[in-house]
């Protein structure tokens, strides 16, 4: 025996309901997946800026190391330790270059500069802060003709 329609009404209703909990609750799980993965591309984009500031510092304070000093002294010709970047992105990174020259050689007045650039973008302790810091070795004679490093 076939049970009436009027016993089915109901079957229909739960069923739309169902699909429309579980049709929901898909859609708010894509959110936040879609929500982490724009928070995680926008993180590691501020650390590659921040990257490559430290190494527009770094590369600076070479240049002013290796270039030809003033004075006859081995002292760091770094004269701005801290700076801005300006351009698309790097508004809100700070840079700080720091040598260190210590005497190699002391007949060939050959210097050895260690210099470090730091980068920093954001504040400390919020989620947008990144700091990148990155170190070389150059060795410079004052010497025009000795090579002693």
């Amino acid at each position: 025996m076939r049970p009436s329609p009027a016993n089915e009404r109901g079957v229909a209703l739960v069923s739309a309901i169902f699909l429309l909990v579980v049709l929901a609750a898909l859609g708010a799980y894509m959110l936040t997946v879609s929500g982490v993965e724009q928070t995680t591309v926008n993180r590691s984009l501020i650390s590659a800026r921040t990257y490559y500031a430290a190494r527009a510092g770094l590369e600076w304070g070479i240049h002013r190391t290796v270039a030809p000093p003033t004075e006859g002294t081995g002292e760091c010709t770094i004269s701005a330790p801290s700076f801005g970047l300006t351009g698309y992105g790097l508004d809100d990174i700070q840079v700080t270059v720091r040598c260190v020259s210590n005497l190699y050689t002391p007949g060939d007045n050959a210097y050895v500069y260690t210099i470090t650039s730091t980068a920093r973008h954001g504040t400390t302790g919020t989620v947008d802060y990144a700091e990148r810091k990155l170190e070389a070795t150059v060795c410079r004679s004052q010497n025009p003709g000795a090579n002693r490093c």
